[in-house]
């Protein structure tokens, strides 16, 4: 298997912000005690021709996704892994895409209860709207996390849950 351009750039990215994810009391640049921060971001790292946020490694899924949602990706990525098949998640779950090019990123926060709230995601694809909405949830430890992400037809939960 050889790695193109874009994965070893994955990659670095990966253990780069994993880093920084598990920091984020720290001074890290993901503000996870607020949602609003926590969302952009994520959403930060797509701007501007960015590579995004790939979900190899298990730090940075633990970091952002609610603990039974992490253990679903991450057991999905172990099955797939020592069967040599692809996981069930075929696309960057924050663009609903494989491939990027975002421009107008919109992103808007609202809290539903001191502990739940929903982000809406709006952006333009290779010029194409497309809209993402995420379900959070506050941590124990404080922090946000992703509770699902929902596209027009379908999410990440349901993903692993169907």
């Amino acid at each position: 298997m050889s790695l193109t351009r874009r994965g070893v750039a994955h990659l670095l990215l990966a253990a780069t912000l994993g880093v920084g994810l598990a920091s984020t009391h720290t001074g890290s640049s993901v503000a996870s005690d607020d949602p609003q921060a926590f969302v952009a971001a994520i959403y930060d790292t797509y701007a501007d021709g960015g590579l995004g946020l790939p979900l190899d490694a298990a730090e940075t899924v633990q970091r952002l996704f609610e603990p039974r949602l992490a253990a679903m990706i991450l057991d999905d990525h172990a099955q797939a892994a020592e069967l040599g098949d692809a996981p069930k998640l075929g696309a960057d779950p924050f663009v609903d895409a494989q491939d990027w090019d975002l421009a107008e990123i919109r992103v808007a926060v609202e809290a539903v209860t001191p502990d739940r709230a929903e982000g809406h995601v709006a952006f333009a694809n290779f010029g194409e709207p497309k809209r993402v909405d995420l379900e959070l949830v506050r941590g124990e430890d404080g922090d946000w996390r992703i509770r699902d992400i929902l596209w027009q037809e379908g999410s990440l939960r349901g993903l692993y849950t169907h």
